[in-house]
């Protein structure tokens, strides 16, 4: 009796384990995808992202930044930025964006209203 419920515990965790070994075959792999707001509450501070791997994405969007330093980075290949500025009091802020690897993309939408901000991209 014992023996026929470990011989059919065995059969069904070795179902299991097939099973979930092809449907991580059959289904495709996420990357580290982000999608990042900052709303129009925000006054200084510092954000540093650093994402490294293949076929990652940020989405990241801005509505206010006063005083704020961002830095995003994308290490590996496939890698996409998209970023959306929406500057309405984004005064004094400064935006860092690096993207290192092959098949790499960046797009943007960028407005800021009032007295400065920065961009730099380094695409390697």
């Amino acid at each position: 009796m014992i023996a026929k419920i470990i011989k059919e515990n065995l059969l069904l965790l070795f179902l299991m384990a097939f099973l979930l070994t092809l449907s991580a075959v059959t289904s495709p792999v996420r990357a580290n995808d982000l999608t990042l707001t900052i709303d129009n509450q925000t006054t200084g501070g510092d954000l540093d992202i650093v994402q490294d791997g293949e076929n990652n994405d940020i989405d990241f969007d801005i509505v206010s930044m006063d005083g704020f330093i961002i830095e995003l980075n994308q290490i590996g290949d496939g890698n996409s930025l998209d970023v959306n500025v929406d500057g309405r009091t984004s005064n004094g802020s400064s935006m860092y964006f690096n993207q290192t690897g092959n098949n790499k993309s960046y797009s943007n939408t960028l407005w800021c209203g009032h007295s400065f901000c920065t961009l730099t991209v380094n695409q390697n």
